[in-house]
């Protein structure tokens, strides 16, 4: 079964909305799963180049969205290179603020997520 662009365009704003400065405030184990469950899985799915380009044709993103996005992906993955993929990480490093900043930039640049010409 394949998903649609709506469904994968759903997906793509969950794992958004999994990751922002609101986590700075929130309890370790809400941030781990949010971070650590949710938001790695999107990270790895829905912030793929191939969906990103697919979001972008079908009109739900514009090319800006698609850049900030693979620079977001480009980040979480090089936290998790660099042994920066825990909770003490999230709050001490720095690039961990890089990264829910970015998130948030994301998510307040499409306030009201556009739709598909067609749709």
């Amino acid at each position: 079964m394949t998903l649609s662009d709506e469904g994968l365009m759903a997906y793509y704003i969950h794992t958004l909305n999994q990751c922002g400065l609101f986590l700075l405030d929130e309890e370790d184990m809400l941030v781990e799963y949010r971070l650590f469950e949710e938001f790695d899985t999107g990270a790895h799915t829905f912030l793929h180049p191939s969906n990103l380009e697919r979001l972008h044709a079908s009109g739900y993103i514009d090319q800006d969205t698609v850049r900030k996005s693979l620079e977001l992906r480009s980040k979480v993955f090089a936290l998790q290179k660099n042994g920066e993929w825990d909770i003490q990480a999230f709050r001490s490093s720095p690039n961990w603020l890089e990264v829910l900043r970015l998130c948030d930039e994301i998510k307040s640049s499409n306030p009201v997520w556009p739709h598909p010409p067609n749709g």
